[in-house]
């Protein structure tokens, strides 16, 4: 008996066997037999899966940031907030260098802490002969090798930040500073705005992982930092992370902060505000929004989130040219079907073959798909600005994900062809009267119009996003960035102030320069040093955070800024080191109803609250960042005023026709001469300006390429479908030829169901990209708006292509002649 069952299931493997290669054989004859259509197959989907693979593997690179450290669930960043009332009035991504001491101390469930200091990360590092400037130095806890899963390639990660004056540094430093050379032990200088030191090599970091939010390449120990700062709670230029304890609810931890940190609070300083923090997973921090202090560039959430559907709807138009052809070919297809019934043939082994050609073309397609992503991925990094790679390869997510698309890829575009043409009648077929179904026409022209409806919301998305990013390009700053170039500031010494002032006359004294001044920012950049100020007859004391922008008696004049009320700084004014001018916004913070109002009044500021400033000129609101950002109320200083302040910027506003070239090497070789210790770094404003809108120029890009792929595929199988059509009336076509119809006629009702179809795909995509767009604008203060005028180019492109696809194959049907059709007849 068993061995009768063995021979059974033998048997039955062998059947299956051969059902199965015969199966494949019959699909490769037809794919061979219908090569054109075969093609068209091959194509959408290989465009489809390839921009699913791509936009996939970005996405799992963005998802994946930070997510590589031990325990790091329990990983959190600690974000400063402060409140008036229940009111959130500031929100920070840094925090005092207190805070983590004091959390772990206070705070049940704090298992541990590291800070990062942001505070000096721009040095001048020297080894011998090479010096540059660099802009990613920090300071860390000696924890940092217990939170992160960063390790050392070389030293010892208990001792490597135990002690003050020692330096970890990547491979890229090390290879920068020590060619050919072994680094440990030896020493490396650091020379900021705020002094000297040597520092000691002590290790060598593994390299660093690109999907992480924490980029720098000098690590120095933290006891480097001046003794004072560890326990300070005035100064939020920190980032701090802390690891809690198994089970512990972050939530639990933010309301116990503002308890604790009433103890702290020793100046008067944001007194009347709630101190609170909020705890962010370190692995979602990357696709958080940007805030306050925020050094590093961050992802998008909504860009994830709007390319991933990007990607499923390109995929989706190239499974329904799949769907739409194989149900159209249905006609062809019925002899077969009702033979193979007639012969004993079951709906279950029909919809088995349909659903194995649909596994065999979306396997080659995706076969194809992998070699267009090894082949444009390098591209593809250069155009969203990161360096990949494929990351994506390591992750067991991108295999489900990838297996999950291909599943469905196969069930969808295979399943419905499968049941509609199996569903058929053997009699019905074999006496010759099966036309296709009703109901499977019906179906594609639906998804005819759901495929018509992405591409318009993908066209007028793109659309969007290129007027937005044109409209905050072309609007006016308020402020001067053409035709002046800024000198990042040279590292202290005993005279810099002096040397300071004659290379600003040497530079003065050009015929092609007009103007110079020194600042601590320039347009384009977050000035990000708050004070606490308050107006100084305000008997409620109520303080508030302003930007405190130290510039010279030059500063207005050379990047233009418009004086709207009293005056602004002059050499011939004695005594502007106790008054300020603020732009409107400020004005607005301290409750003034006009800029004339303003003037003359005294503000009492933090670290001099016995010396208040009066305000003497207001100028109009400018955009010292990009239209990203809101006006933020701004105070401006004399570089005297506040002296632990410093300047970081000289700018040179050049004349029209400067020889620019010359005028560069004037400065540098003038430089070398009062700051030979220094290097020479210099870039142009408008350009650094403009740099604010990368992100929105490559997710332009990238809307575009995919938009116009997901339009090519659409058109693709638009095209196939009308050659379905046009074949399946050229009978029909003859005989009205032959009685009499015109061009004309018999082109309005070819093309009449097409332009239903587009017709349906505006009515449902306008409003459906409309508020799409209005989601996307949202985030921007200003920002163009969305009118009925902003989707008449979109519908305009959709409208051409459509009528050009349908028209060029409708008149190739008619120019041919009417005879040859019906002598099939």
């Amino acid at each position: 008996m068993a061995f009768e069952l063995e021979d059974d299931s033998v048997e039955s493997s062998s059947n299956l066997f051969h059902m199965l290669r015969n199966y494949l054989l019959l699909t490769l004859r037809r794919i061979e037999r219908h090569k054109l259509f075969s093609a068209v197959d091959l194509l959408s989907l290989a465009v489809g899966m390839s921009v699913a693979l791509l936009i996939l593997n970005y996405v799992v690179f963005e998802r994946s940031y930070d997510s590589m450290h031990p325990e790091g669930e329990r990983l959190y960043r600690v974000e400063a907030q402060f409140y008036e009332g229940n009111a959130l009035t500031d929100d920070w991504a840094t925090s005092s260098y207190g805070y983590g001491p004091a959390m772990k101390r206070h705070i049940p469930g704090v298992e541990e802490f590291a800070r990062f200091d942001i505070h000096g990360t721009e040095q001048i590092v020297r080894h011998g002969d090479r010096q540059y400037r660099e802009n990613s130095v920090t300071a860390v806890d000696p924890s940092f090798f217990d939170l992160f899963g960063f390790r050392l390639q070389e030293g010892d990660p208990a001792t490597a930040l135990a002690g003050p004056n020692r330096v970890v540094i990547t491979p890229y430093a090390a290879a920068k500073y020590f060619p050919g050379e072994d680094p440990m032990g030896q020493t490396l200088r650091f020379h900021s705005s705020e002094g000297e030191l040597n520092c000691e090599v002590t290790g060598i970091l593994e390299e660093m992982p690109r999907n992480s939010q924490l980029q720098f390449d000098f690590f120095l120990s933290w006891q480097t930092l001046p003794v004072w700062l560890d326990e300070f709670w005035y100064r939020h230029e920190v980032y701090t992370y802390v690891r809690l304890a198994p089970g512990v609810d972050p939530r639990a931890v933010e309301e116990a902060f503002p308890a604790m940190a009433e103890r702290y609070k020793t100046d008067e300083a944001l007194r009347n505000k709630t101190w609170g923090v909020s705890l962010n997973p370190a692995a979602d921090v990357h696709l958080t929004p940007w805030k306050k202090y925020e050094r590093e560039a961050k992802g998008s959430r909504a860009a994830v989130t709007t390319l991933t559907l990007v990607a499923l709807a390109i995929l989706a138009i190239a499974w329904i040219n799949y769907i739409n052809m194989a149900t159209a070919r249905s006609l062809e297809r019925a002899r077969e079907v009702g033979i193979r019934k007639v012969s004993g043939g079951t709906r279950r082994q029909l919809i088995g073959q349909f659903l194995l050609e649909s596994a065999v073309i979306n396997s080659a397609a995706l076969l194809l798909a992998a070699g267009a992503v090894s082949l444009f991925g390098p591209w593809f990094d250069r155009l969203i600005g990161h360096e990949i790679g494929f990351v994506m390869l390591d992750r067991p997510m991108f295999w489900i994900a990838a297996g999950g698309i291909f599943l469905l890829g196969v069930l969808l575009s295979g399943a419905y062809p499968a049941f509609v043409i199996s569903n058929v009648r053997p009699a019905t077929i074999l006496k010759g009267k099966y036309i296709g179904t009703g109901r499977a026409g019906d179906v594609r022209r639906c998804l005819t119009v759901l495929q018509f409806t992405a591409s318009l919301v993908l066209i007028a998305s793109t659309f969007t996003v290129d007027r937005q990013l044109a409209y905050m390009r072309a609007q006016p700053l308020g402020v001067e960035t053409q035709r002046i170039f800024a000198i990042r500031y040279p590292g202290s010494m005993s005279d810099l102030p002096e040397r300071m002032k004659a290379y600003k006359r040497a530079l003065e004294e050009r015929k092609e320069v007009e103007r110079v001044t020194l600042s601590n920012a320039v347009p384009g950049m977050e000035v990000a040093t708050f004070l606490s100020n308050r107006l100084t007859s305000d008997a409620t004391k109520q303080n508030r955070l302003y930007e405190m922008l130290v510039a010279d008696e030059d500063y207005i004049a050379t990047y233009g800024l418009a004086v709207v009320a009293g005056r602004g700084f002059g050499a011939e004014f004695t005594g502007d080191e106790n008054r300020m001018v603020v732009n409107e916004a400020a004005v607005r913070a301290l409750g003034f109803a006009t800029p004339d109002e303003a003037v003359g009044k005294f503000v009492t500021v933090e670290t001099r609250e016995d010396r208040p400033m009066e305000i003497v000129g207001v100028v109009k609101d400018y955009h010292q960042q990009g239209l990203r950002n809101g006006y933020t109320p701004i105070m401006l200083i004399r570089e005297s005023a506040l002296g632990w302040l410093p300047q970081k910027f000289v700018s040179v506003k050049f004349a029209e026709n400067a020889p620019i070239d010359e005028l560069l090497r004037t400065a540098e070789t003038e430089w070398q001469r009062f700051f030979s210790e220094s290097t020479f770094d210099r870039f142009f404003i408008d350009r650094f300006y403009d740099a604010q809108y990368q992100e929105e120029s490559r997710f332009g890009r990238i809307f575009a390429l995919f938009s116009g792929l997901a339009l090519f595929v659409a058109v693709v199988g638009l095209w196939v479908m009308v050659l379905f059509s046009t074949n399946h009336r050229r009978k029909e076509l003859g005989v009205r030829k032959v009685f009499g119809a015109t061009g004309f006629d018999l082109f309005r009702s070819l093309s009449a169901e097409f332009v239903w179809l587009i017709a349906a795909a505006v009515a449902i995509g306008i409003p459906l990209a409309w508020y799409a767009m209005q989601s996307w604008l949202a985030r921007y203060p200003f920002r163009i708006g969305t009118n009925g005028w902003l989707f008449v180019v979109p519908v305009g492109i959709l409208a051409a292509v459509t009528l050009a696809t349908v028209g060029s194959r409708i008149l190739i049907t008619l120019r041919a002649n009417p005879i040859r059709s019906l002598k099939t007849e």
